[in-house]
């Protein structure tokens, strides 16, 4: 009888660790140490997660942790067309911070492994200044009844009656050459402006600077703030533009260092012409 009962109990033993099933293997691809770093400002990334087991695969669910709080991403995978291997893909949206993704597994036991995301602050958004805008800035060449000096700070400008009271103001000057430099602007300190009866006088003389560009129309009235112009404004050492045309963008920067840019969108030829621009200045 205690013979039996000894054979009996080994019967029910082994029958016992044959049932033991072995836990899924899941690896992350593209990952080292189980952790990731996104790139900067980026909230999202797609989890890919290699899932093999010797049982037939019965569930895959992935659940997020962001500090105390868990919860479910997606929907669980019961369905498997190989049933020992299995691919996850899964995107995880709105990363705003770390956070852990937990791959959980059942074959028959449960296995799970955890992914960590660590987030990354973006850069701060660069603080623009803010601009004036002027359209239609009508300047008369020197033969013109219309005032050749111009000012950007408040959008004026000045015949030769009232540049030697306004001077202080003044930032540039339209003057048409026939056969040499045809139309152009220059600034109050240049040369050019000293050989001109007019305006030689003018004290203070502003020493604006300037510098053609290339830039479209739609970009130019695209700017709403200085950004822009901050970056294409720069190395202005000119004192004057010459042969101005329509379409002609200039960079300049005024005697009290703001930036600006100019866009000539008529003109007419000859000392008696004028020019139409569209102005955009830090204020």
């Amino acid at each position: 009888m205690i013979a039996a009962i000894v054979a009996v109990s080994t019967v029910f033993v082994s029958c016992g660790k044959d049932d033991d099933v072995d836990p899924a293997s899941i690896s992350f691809a593209n990952v080292s140490n189980d952790k990731v770093t996104l790139d900067k400002g980026a909230t999202s990334y797609t989890v890919t997660a290699q899932i093999t087991s010797i049982e037939n695969l019965k569930s895959v669910k992935v659940s997020r942790k962001v500090g105390s709080t868990t919860s479910q991403v997606g929907s669980t995978v019961t369905k498997f067309d190989n049933k020992t291997s299995y691919t996850l893909v899964e995107t995880i949206t709105n990363i705003t911070e770390d956070c852990e993704i937990t791959v959980t597994v059942d074959n028959g036991t449960e296995t799970a492994r955890t992914l960590t995301i660590i987030y990354t602050e973006p850069d701060p958004e660069p603080d623009y200044g803010d601009i004036k805008s002027y359209t239609a800035v009508l300047m008369g060449a020197q033969n013109s009844t219309t005032g050749s000096s111009y000012a950007t700070s408040n959008n004026t400008v000045y015949t030769v009656s009232q540049v030697l009271a306004n001077a202080d103001k003044i930032d540039m000057i339209y003057f048409y050459q026939d056969g040499g430099n045809l139309a152009e602007i220059f600034s109050p300190k240049s040369t050019n402006a000293s050989t001109l009866n007019t305006i030689k006088d003018m004290n203070p003389k502003r020493d604006t600077k300037f510098k053609k560009i290339t830039m479209s129309e739609a970009d130019f009235n695209a700017i709403e703030d200085d950004g822009k112009i901050v970056e294409v404004a720069t190395e202005l050492t000119e004192s004057v533009v010459t042969k101005l045309e329509i379409g002609n963008v200039v960079a300049f920067v005024t005697d009290d260092d703001r930036l600006g840019l100019f866009r000539v969108s008529a003109l007419t030829t000859g000392a008696s012409g004028t020019v139409t621009i569209n102005v955009k200045v830090q204020e």
